[in-house]
C-alpha cells in the first residue's frame, strides 16, 4: 500500500476528518503508519474517541480501495493527495485543508488565478443576472470563477463563465457517485470539459446536509477573493465569507434591496465592513494588481514509485502497450497488474487508452 492509498482510506473513514488526519500523521509519522498501528496504539494516542479508533482499525481497506479504483476509472476522475507534487498550492497552508481531492476535469485549473462567486439558492432575478454578469467579466479578464454548483447564484456564476468562453471550478459537497442537485448534471458535465469539478469526499459519499458548509472552505481557499451576491442570514454563502476572512482573503459584496430577504445576510456583511462591489471592475482592479502566482516549479516533478509500481512503469512508454504485453513483461498476474496500473493512473503517470492499451503521460 502506498502513502496516497493510505490517505484515500483515512479520508473515507467515518468521523475522522482532515484536521484529525493531519494530527494523526504527525503523531505516527505518516498516513501509512496510522493504518499499520494497532488498535491499542490508536486508542492511546490521545487524538481519537474509542469509536473513531474502531472505525479506523476495522475499516474494510482493501475492499474500499478496489471499489474506489473502479469508480475512479469508470468516471474518469483524477485524485490528488497532500503527498502529491501537484496538490493545489493555495490549499497547502491551511490546517483544515483536505488531504484528498477528487477532480473531474483539468487539474491545472486548481492553481490558476481565481475568484469565488457565492450566494443564495433562492436568488432573485437581479441576483442571478448580476452573478452571471460578474462571472462573464471575470472570465473575459482571464480569471477563473469558483463556486459550489448549487441552485441560484452558483448556477448563474458557472453558466456566465462558460458562456463567456471561460473555465470554471465547481466544488461539490458529495462524492462523484451522486449528483446534487440532480438538475445540474448537464452543467456539471460541461464544467468538467471546461474547467474542473472538485470534491474531497469519497465517491460513494451521499449529499449529506452537514457536508456542504464544510466544503465551502475549499471554495474560498482556491480563490483570491470571494464575491457574495445575495445571501440570507445564516446561509452557506456567509459561511464561505467567514472562511475567506479566516484565510486572510478579501470579501466583496454586491449591495441589494434592503427589503430583499434573500440578501439580508450579504447587506449585513457590508455594514460589518466588507468591501462593496458595484461592478466587476471594483474586484478586478484590486486583485489583478495584487496577484502573484501562488507557486511554480521550474524543475520537472520527481515521480515517486512504490516497489510494485516500479515493476510495471518502466514497461509503459509513450507508445501504447497492451495489457497482455505488460503481463508478459512484468511477470505479474492480470489482477495484480490492473491494481498497479490504476494506482499509476491516480498519479497521472500513465493513462489508459481504448482496448486495454496504456501509454505514459507526456509530463511523466
Amino acid at each position: 500500500m502506498t502513502e496516497q492509498e493510505a490517505l484515500l482510506i483515512l479520508n473515507a473513514v467515518p468521523d475522522v476528518g482532515a484536521i484529525r488526519i493531519r494530527k494523526l500523521m504527525t503523531f505516527f509519522g505518516s498516513a501509512l503508519e496510522v493504518l499499520q498501528a494497532s488498535f491499542d496504539e490508536l486508542s492511546q494516542c490521545g487524538l481519537l474517541f474509542p469509536t473513531t479508533a474502531e472505525n479506523i482499525f476495522h475499516f474494510s481497506k482493501d475492499k474500499f480501495l478496489q471499489d474506489e479504483y473502479n469508480l475512479i476509472q469508470r468516471k474518469g476522475i483524477n485524485v490528488l493527495t497532500v503527498a502529491d507534487e501537484d496538490y493545489p498550492c493555495s490549499l497547502k497552508d491551511f490546517e483544515d485543508s483536505p488531504v484528498v481531492l477528487y477532480v473531474k476535469g483539468e487539474v491545472t485549473c486548481l492553481n490558476q488565478m481565481s475568484l469565488a462567486i457565492v450566494g443564495s439558492r433562492t436568488a432573485s432575478f437581479y441576483g442571478c443576472k448580476s452573478a452571471k454578469a460578474f462571472a462573464q467579466a471575470f472570465s473575459r479578464a482571464g480569471v477563473m470563477v469558483v463556486s459550489g454548483l448549487a441552485r441560484g447564484i452558483d448556477t448563474s456564476a458557472h453558466q456566465g463563465s462558460l458562456e463567456a468562453g471561460g473555465k470554471t471550478v465547481a466544488v461539490i459537497g458529495c462524492g462523484f457517485n451522486h449528483m446534487y442537485p440532480k438538475e445540474n448534471l448537464s452543467l456539471m458535465e460541461a464544467i468538467s470539459r471546461n474547467g474542473a469539478v472538485v470534491t474531497e469526499f469519497a465517491c460513494a459519499m451521499p449529499p449529506l446536509k452537514q457536508n456542504f458548509p464544510w466544503r465551502n472552505r475549499i471554495i474560498s481557499a482556491l480563490s483570491r477573493a470571494t464575491v457574495v451576491i445575495e445571501a440570507r442570514n445564516k446561509s452557506g454563502a456567509l459561511i464561505t465569507a467567514d472562511f475567506a476572512l479566516a484565510q486572510n482573503k478579501d470579501v466583496y459584496v454586491l449591495p441589494s434591496n434592503i427589503d430583499n430577504e434573500t440578501a439580508m445576510g450579504s447587506n449585513q456583511l457590508i455594514q460589518d465592513g466588507a468591501k462593496v462591489a458595484l461592478n466587476p471592475d471594483d474586484v478586478l482592479s484590486q486583485v489583478k494588481e495584487e496577484y502573484i502566482p501562488l507557486c511554480y516549479n521550474e524543475n520537472k516533478p520527481v515521480l515517486l514509485l512504490s516497489d510494485e509500481q516500479s515493476k510495471v512503469y518502466p514497461h509503459i512508454t509513450f507508445q501504447p502497450v497492451h495489457l497482455d504485453e505488460l503481463v508478459r513483461q512484468s511477470g505479474l498476474n492480470i489482477s495484480s497488474l490492473m491494481n498497479i496500473t490504476l494506482s499509476l493512473e491516480l498519479k497521472r503517470a500513465i493513462r489508459q487508452l481504448p482496448g486495454q492499451y496504456y501509454v505514459r503521460n507526456e509530463h511523466a
